[in-house]
């Protein structure tokens, strides 16, 4: 129950309660005092104390209610934004492998409507359940000293009315369930459609795309709607009961002050109690749906947090690399599967400090997989990937990944401006330093024609071309100036202008790190210290780019195939 535990959660739990309570007993006071003041009318004595003992109660019930209110809207705020803050934080520790299980949709539904849900289920549930079981006991023993008979009476009506409502509850949780999960599939839906939107157009799929949203939707129609009305049904078959039970009690009421053995007085005080004790059963089935809903909603989070993170990721003792400015990369017997299948089998790799390779092969084969598991993205079945003669895993998660820069194809363009966008790697960069590394990557030759230079606002690549996305990548490598540096289709889509600004920023950038290229364009790794084909995740050739082409094994007709050569 981790996501109830915030700061003070405790202490405002106590307070929830103490004034639950304090609301429930005030309430239950005044009949009694009703019922005293029914009985004095027409007796000649002052009735001044009763009114004032009304007065003050209500004046209580009033202050009790506005503070139960007060501290409840403030837990419930309190307990969203402890959600949040667990969600963000499995985010941030899932790793790849896991998160992406998950669709991105689904997620944001999980911040947005399910903690929604959560938190007006808790305001609408948790001071009706507390101060009703305190009302139904306190009135139980009021009523049990006013009429044994009838009270007997009104519990066995309301376990009927407990009855129907357990009946309801059983056969709607899984459609609540079930909707959770079906509103969560459509935002998913939604949020891929927009995201696509270009690629919608381009294939001409809106009419495709809108005849499955219409059909998830009306999906999600029908089962919210039967989930809806079988829920609903509750409150009217419980108020049923109760207003059965005012009537049977009034009626036996009646017949017992004719028979002397209630006075007016009190047969008025018992049937506002009747109304006390049935009130909490028909405020709790009157938000059914909104409580219903937020133990639907719990339970998707829930199961979200609670993901085992199968991984053994490193703990804050865990070993640093040094500080050098490249490091060495070996793969020792490394074997990977993404399912039962095994992928990658018993890869061998060494990697000098400062040297550049380039890794090649046919899409597929495993090129960006190995970076993954270098990063740990993505953990490895069995073997050792060593950076410095130290195995990956023994290092700090946050260490490892600060020495690896990457370039990547598609490179994400955060909300601020470009300033903050180069440092998005060191964020306390100053602007020389930021300017520095624009300039390094000729990243300066756009941004020094935008409006507001390095201070423009961005919120998305589409504002950018992709070259310039890229450059501007390579200009938050250049800032941090990794002692590893992973280059994985850099130049992939880009004009031969932009390319080239590329390959010399590149040139740059590799002229002392530890790099890895992986690149279709096999122009561009030429000048590599050595190339590794790779096939099915197994090496295939090893050689400079001089010795393979003399080979003439698959990087020559690979090679051969792209520049067309006979």
């Amino acid at each position: 129950m981790k996501l109830f535990k915030f700061k003070f959660s405790k202490f405002y739990i106590l307070l929830i309660i103490i004034f639950s309570v304090l609301s429930a007993g005030l309430s239950i006071t005044y009949p009694v005092i009703i019922g005293n003041l029914i009985d004095k009318l027409g007796i000649n004595t002052t009735l001044i104390n009763y009114f004032i003992s009304l007065a003050l109660i209500f004046i209580f019930l009033f202050i009790s209610n506005f503070l139960l209110n007060y501290f409840l809207t403030s837990y419930a705020t309190k307990l969203s934004r402890n959600i949040r803050t667990i969600l963000f934080n499995k985010i941030n520790n899932l790793p790849l492998s896991i998160l992406e299980n998950f669709e991105k949709g689904e997620i944001i539904n999980m911040f947005s409507t399910d903690i929604e849900n959560i938190s007006n289920g808790t305001m609408q549930s948790v001071s009706k359940i507390i101060s009703g079981i305190f009302t139904i006991i306190l009135a139980t023993y009021i009523m049990i000293n006013l009429n044994i008979p009838l009270t007997v009476l009104l519990i066995f009506l309301s376990l009927l009315m407990f009855v129907i409502s357990k009946y309801i509850v059983s056969h709607t949780n899984n459609m609540f369930v079930k909707r959770a999960d079906l509103l969560a599939k459509l935002n998913a839906y939604t949020d891929e459609l927009i995201s696509g939107k270009k690629t919608l157009d381009n294939f001409n799929y809106n009419e495709i795309s809108s005849k499955n949203f219409k059909e998830k939707n009306s999906e999600l129609y029908n089962y919210g709607y039967k989930t809806q009305f079988y829920s609903s049904l509750t409150n009217p078959s419980t108020r049923f009961v109760s207003n059965l039970s005012y009537i049977i009690i009034a009626m036996l009421g009646i017949i017992f002050c004719k028979n002397g053995n209630l006075t007016i007085g009190n047969i008025s005080t018992f049937l506002i109690y009747t109304n006390l004790f049935t009130r909490p059963f028909n405020e709790i089935t009157a938000v059914f749906s909104e409580i219903q809903t937020a133990i639907a909603s719990y339970k998707r989070i829930l199961k979200f947090i609670t993901t085992p993170i199968i991984e053994n990721l490193p703990s804050s003792n865990s070993i640093k690399l040094p500080e050098k400015p490249n490091y060495s990369i070996e793969f020792k017997n490394v074997y990977f599967s993404y399912t039962d299948k095994p992928f990658i089998q018993d890869f061998n790799l060494y990697i000098p400090n400062g040297k550049s390779i380039a890794i090649v092969g046919k899409t597929g084969s495993g090129k960006t997989t190995i970076i993954n598991l270098l990063n740990r993205f993505y953990e490895i079945s069995s073997g050792e990937i060593l950076i410095d003669n130290t195995n990956i895993k023994k290092i700090n998660i946050d260490n490892l990944r600060k020495n690896i820069g990457m370039v990547l194809q598609d490179t994400k363009i955060f909300q601020g401006t470009i300033r903050e966008n180069i440092a998005y790697g060191k964020p306390n960069a100053s602007i020389e330093e930021i300017k520095q590394a624009a300039e390094l990557s000729f990243a300066n030759t756009f941004i020094e024609k935008l409006p507001d230079g390095y201070d423009t606002y961005i919120s998305n690549s589409d504002m950018l071309s992709e070259g310039e996305v890229q450059l501007l990548n390579i200009a938050r490598i250049m800032l941090i100036k990794p002692p590893i540096l992973i280059l994985d289709e850099a130049t992939s889509n880009i004009d031969l202008l932009t390319e080239d600004m590329i390959k010399k920023a590149i040139l740059e950038l590799t002229s002392n790190s530890t790099s890895i290229i992986i690149a279709h364009r096999l122009s561009t790794i030429k000048n590599c210290d050595f190339i590794v084909f790779i096939e099915d995740g197994n090496i295939v050739e090893v050689g400079t780019h001089d010795e393979l082409i003399n080979k003439k094994g698959a990087y020559y007709n690979m090679y051969k195939s792209q520049f067309n050569l006979i």
